[in-house]
């Protein structure tokens, strides 16, 4: 049965994959495409009836299949041999922590300089640099000048200036970067080996039932599929989330206090910056669809998938 369910999953892959040739001039066979033609639909067809006799034979038996396949397909995603796959997210989440906790550090908004009480002459001079730069830019292209290359050298001395500033600044705040992000790492481990692998059943039920995949009317089928891709999505980026919030706010508050490390006010205003948090759900969850769709339980949008590759 195993082997016949991949054999299925695989089928279907290739049903659904696009071809395209290497060589857009290079000419087919025409008894060849006519043949390959009538083994697709031959295949199709055998699909349809395939899904025909697996489908349950009502809603409710279905809404058991559906949650039943979606909480073993993610235990197995979370289990202890796959660790090392759920590292690797973790460090792709710690990638963007990183480069939003950069960003927080030397690209802030003009509003947020006035109201900001700076502690060091560097912080200072680079917020003003900011929020005068487009104007130096503007000036420094209305000037006139008696060397030809003038011109560009100023704004790639401004450009340099600012880059040196930045760089200090970061420096600066390095040790605290360092440290959250491998708290954020331990914290994110245990939640998805532990917590969030012990809430799957519950968490299988409440989206398929929010999701109401099992009441599609004549749509009814043993995975989810392309159409209710956007219903489920919702569901379970929904009860991800709070799973997520809840799970890892008492460890991580404890982690960040535990006086290991003295962390600058910053640093902690920034640990409960929400595009963390949407960040780390963008990351898990996208990739889990992709492996629900790889295991052959979930139709991705061609659409969603161009978006999340070109991300």
């Amino acid at each position: 049965m195993a082997l016949a369910a991949t054999a299925m999953r695989l089928r279907d892959e290739q049903l659904r994959a696009r071809v395209v040739y290497v060589d857009p001039s290079l000419a087919t066979n025409a008894e060849l495409d006519a043949i390959t033609a009538q083994v697709v639909a031959e295949l199709q067809e055998l699909q349809r009836a395939g899904m025909s006799a697996k489908m349950p034979a009502d809603p409710q038996a279905l809404e058991i299949e559906l949650i039943k396949s979606l909480r073993e397909l993610l235990e197995k995603m979370v289990s202890a041999r796959r660790e090392h796959f759920l590292r690797h997210k973790i460090e792709t989440i710690q990638r963007k922590i990183a480069n939003l906790y950069f960003a927080s550090e030397v690209r802030g908004t003009p509003e947020r300089a006035l109201e900001q009480t700076f502690q060091h002459a560097d912080e200072a001079l680079l917020a003003a640099l900011q929020r005068q730069h487009d104007a130096i830019v503007t000036d420094l292209g209305r000037f006139k000048y008696g060397n030809p290359l003038a011109k560009q050298q100023a704004t790639d001395l401004l450009s340099r200036v600012e880059k040196k500033l930045a760089a200090d600044v970061l420096a600066r705040s390095r040790p605290d970067i360092e440290k959250l992000l491998f708290i954020f790492r331990d914290v994110l481990l245990v939640f998805f080996m532990k917590d969030f692998r012990d809430a799957l059943g519950e968490l299988a039920w409440e989206v398929v039932q929010k999701a109401q995949l099992a009441r599609d009317g004549q749509d009814l089928t043993y995975k989810i599929t392309e159409k209710q891709f956007t219903r489920f999505r919702a569901a379970f980026e929904e009860r991800f989330m709070e799973r997520l919030l809840a799970g890892i706010q008492a460890p991580l508050g404890a982690r960040l206090g535990d006086g290991s490390h003295t962390f600058r006010e910053e640093t902690l205003r920034f640990a409960a910056d929400p595009r963390i948090y949407a960040d780390i759900c963008a990351v898990m969850c996208n990739s889990i669809y992709e492996y629900l769709h790889g295991e052959g339980f979930l139709d991705l949008p061609v659409s969603w998938m161009h978006t999340v590759y070109e991300e």
